[in-house]
């Protein structure tokens, strides 16, 4: 048996099984961010809600004061959760970049060709295609710069809000 043909073989399984990994952490990285954004506004509509009663009596700040204490848990929770699930998907995408870069690889260089497009902004092409090329947009350059890092900045535009509900929940406590 020919060793080349049989790395060739593990170096497919490989890929393989970290695409299927790297599928399934995007797919459950876009579930609890989805999770996550549908708790907290439900956590920062309730405290609305209890805001807006006038008047406002000390069993409605101490409500407001432990929904902000469990929505700044939730948030914090959510950077963690998020962040471990970005780095989780990063290193399958680097892995899979490491498996297409062998050079036995004859396999189409998908996450090569994805790390050129998105992080790297350069065009993709193939004649035999329509359009030859495949250039990446604004959107994607916004994407980049924006929504990607949204991993730390949900969490802290949540946690701003909780906090600023927390001091006003605080100001409405009788002071002895």
């Amino acid at each position: 048996m020919n060793i080349d043909a049989d790395q060739a073989d593990t170096s497919r399984r490989t890929y393989q099984n970290l695409l299927e990994l790297w599928a399934a952490g995007v797919r459950d990285y876009h579930s609890l961010l989805t999770g996550y954004l549908t708790a907290n506004s439900i956590f920062v509509a309730a405290i609305g809600f209890l805001v807006t009663r006038q008047p406002i009596s000390l069993i409605f700040s101490l409500l407001v004061l432990i929904l902000c204490i469990f929505g700044l848990l939730i948030s914090l929770q959510m950077a963690i959760v998020l962040g471990r699930f970005s780095a989780q998907n990063e290193l399958w995408e680097w892995q899979l970049r490491g498996i297409e870069r062998l050079p036995g690889w004859t396999d189409r260089k998908l996450f090569v060709d994805l790390r050129r497009f998105r992080d790297l902004q350069e065009p993709l092409e193939d004649k035999a295609n329509e359009p030859p090329a495949v250039r990446p947009g604004w959107t994607l350059r916004q994407h980049r710069r924006w929504w990607a890092h949204r991993a730390t900045t949900f969490p802290l535009f949540f946690g701003i809000i909780y906090g600023l509900f927390l001091i006003w929940s605080l100001t409405q406590l009788p002071v002895p």
